[in-house]
């Protein structure tokens, strides 16, 4: 963009220009460096600090999480901003804590265990396997270096380890085991008499007063958000490709490329002798250990068999007692070194001495599988969408310059761009900033380009906007209508069926109640349950507290109530999917511990051992926050 501007300014337009950009640069330099420069503090836990940067960036995470975990029920308005950024913060602070201490006590995640973790990691992988050049890529693009990426996993780790090792302390005993048996054993005798809201939503009147009264207390629920129209451009893989031809003869030149090259990372069956030794040991003993493969090597070579050497001088005992044999295995299951080296050999032939952070190896490939190309046929169609997606990305990213360049240009209209990348420029509905919609009324890039203030006050075409399926897009805002609460005459019937569902729930809750009450002062359930028309009463039916047989809202209200032992109520009520129930405990039976075999006790003693680590672990970081030294800025959040 700003090349752009360069190559299309000159003169003494230019000299404006760059004087009127100067000002604001100039006072911006002069306010960061006498007022408020640098990253703002939003909190200290000791000696270190909680910018406001690193706030948002976990408040956004955060959001994201619950849009993925709420799905359609996600609606920011429920989420309090600032309760939910309070709430981050505060775990922002419990982990430093944490990260705190574990610096202090020299708490520490080995370089074995920071590398392992970064390469198990999918987003640094390809085809299953690290790659180098991908994780480079992305810690580059995030603006981050290798070395500050892996001291952040290094502080994770840290604080897993102390969390493990809090965790680790805890017991349970014989004794609690057996009462939970007990519990999660026990069967109840439950009867209920259900009451459906239906029965009761014919019988509820609605006056033009009651009706505007249940509005006036209830106008929130006909709120209707700030929402746009839009026009825009797409540019995406998946559009492109349909559209692109692939020539049988391309499509049967990739197959013949594959399957000549089909072998080439196959998985092999392996063996090897290892004189192990670590990273960091001292020279003469790694030397020592390149020895004495070397030394196996050269048995082999004079006619020993390769499973004798390996059985008598290899340090991996596991494979050493099987003659080295690692059996079947992928690149990706070994060290990058032992990979490169395995796969460079030919069946039957041996390797030079190979170095990884285990020690030293002997290598030797016994069998390649080579992969069996299924026939062409089966293959064309898999191949043209292949090689026509691969024709698709690079398209976009050709056009995207132009499509941001022409947008620029033309802020206000889309049709030059369209016209220059081959497009329709297409157009949405009224949506809103939490649609959930597909395609790109549902891109959350293109929601918050789409309701910021410069596209509101604008309404010029955005910048370019990079999608989630890895597409671009330019949008521009057609048409706006504000936050609004939809008016009842624009709302009657749709409140008309919300205030009789409400009124009719709350009376079959209602003779629920009554009859709970009855039962409770010794009635029986059928007695009460037969005062009340709508009341449809179900013998008692015994089950367990995960028996599906009984209806949900029974079997959740049945095992809380007291039962009839006289210590408290025996009846109460639940909730069901057609409207409420009284339900009433007959009788108790409890679990039997000497049918549950040791393997389940087991399973059960470790769930409750992990309830009580998970416990301990807050107990610590409360414990730790007390003696921290903690601060909350709260005029910079």
């Amino acid at each position: 963009m700003l090349l752009s501007i360069r190559d299309r300014t000159s003169g003494w337009i230019a000299y404006v220009i760059v004087g009127l950009l100067v000002i604001p640069f100039a006072l911006f330099g002069l306010y960061n460096y006498v007022g408020n420069g640098g990253p703002q503090v939003v909190a200290t836990v000791g000696d270190a600090e909680i910018t406001r940067t690193q706030l948002d960036q976990a408040y956004q995470q955060r959001q994201s999480e619950l849009r993925r975990m709420l799905g359609d029920q996600y609606d920011p308005a429920v989420f309090s901003t600032d309760d939910l950024r309070r709430q981050v913060l505060e775990q922002l602070i419990d982990r430093q804590v944490l990260i705190n201490y574990a610096r202090d006590t020299r708490l520490r995640a080995s370089d074995g265990d920071v590398s392992q973790a970064v390469r198990s990691q999918s987003m640094f992988q390809v085809d299953g396997s690290f790659s180098s050049e991908r994780y480079q890529t992305l810690l580059q693009q995030n603006n981050l270096t290798a070395e500050a990426y892996e001291a952040q996993i290094r502080r994770d780790l840290s604080i897993s380890l102390l969390q493990r090792a809090v965790e680790s302390t805890t017991f349970t005993s014989d004794q609690a085991v057996e009462r939970l048996i007990a519990l999660q054993g026990q069967q109840r005798r439950l009867s209920w008499a259900a009451l459906a809201t239906e029965d009761y939503r014919d019988a509820i009147e609605v006056t033009d007063a009651d009706l505007q009264a249940w509005y006036d207390d209830n106008r929130e629920r006909f709120r209707e958000p700030e929402q746009v129209q839009l026009s825009y451009l797409m540019l995406s893989a998946d559009g492109i490709a349909s559209t692109i031809d692939v020539s049988e003869d391309t499509v049967r030149e990739r197959y013949d490329e594959r399957a000549s090259g089909s072998g080439e990372d196959a998985p092999r069956t392996v063996r090897h002798i290892l004189a192990a030794v670590p990273e960091d040991a001292d020279p003469a003993a790694v030397e020592s250990a390149r020895d004495a493969i070397a030394a196996a090597r050269e048995r082999i070579r004079s006619g020993e068999s390769f499973a004798a050497v390996a059985e008598a001088v290899s340090d991996d005992s596991g494979s050493a007692a099987q003659g080295g044999s690692l059996g079947v295995i992928e690149q990706a299951d070994v060290a990058d070194a032992f990979a490169e080296a395995a796969w460079s050999l030919q069946p039957g032939e041996l390797s030079q001495p190979v170095r990884t952070p285990f020690g030293w190896h002997l290598i030797e490939v016994t069998d390649v599988r080579v992969a069996d190309m299924p026939p062409f046929e089966q293959m064309r169609a898999s191949i043209r969408e292949s090689i026509a997606m691969e024709r698709a990305e690079r398209r976009v990213t050709e056009h995207a310059n132009t499509l941001e360049t022409l947008a620029f240009e033309n802020p206000g209209t889309l049709e030059p761009a369209a016209e220059a990348v081959g497009l329709n420029v297409g157009s949405t509905d009224w949506i809103d900033a939490a649609a959930d919609d597909t395609g790109i009324a549902g891109d959350a890039a293109v929601l918050e380009t789409a309701f910021s203030d410069a596209m509101l006050d604008n309404r010029e075409n955005s910048d370019l906007i990079e999608l989630d399926d890895g597409g671009y897009a330019v949008v521009r805002v057609t048409d706006y209508r504000s936050a609004r609460i939809r008016p009842l005459d624009e709302v009657r019937e749709q409140a008309i069926t919300a205030y009789r569902d409400e009124k009719a729930t709350a009376a079959a809750r209602a003779d629920a109640e009554r009859i709970a009450e009855a039962v409770n002062a010794g009635e029986s359930l059928e007695a009460a349950a037969e005062r009340i028309d709508a009341a449809q009463y179900t013998a008692p039916t015994l089950g367990g507290r995960n028996d599906r047989s009984l209806p949900a809202g029974v079997r959740e209200r049945g095992f809380r109530l007291s039962g009839p032992d006289g210590s408290g109520d025996r009846a109460g009520v639940g909730r069901l999917a057609s409207g409420w129930a009284a339900v009433v405990v007959e009788a108790v039976e409890p679990g039997d511990p000497s049918e549950v075999g040791a393997e389940q006790r087991n399973q059960l003693r470790q769930t409750l051992n992990d309830l009580d680590g998970q416990a301990s672990v807050q107990a610590v970081v409360a414990a730790l926050r007390d003696q921290a030294d903690v601060e909350i800025r709260a005029s910079n959040l």
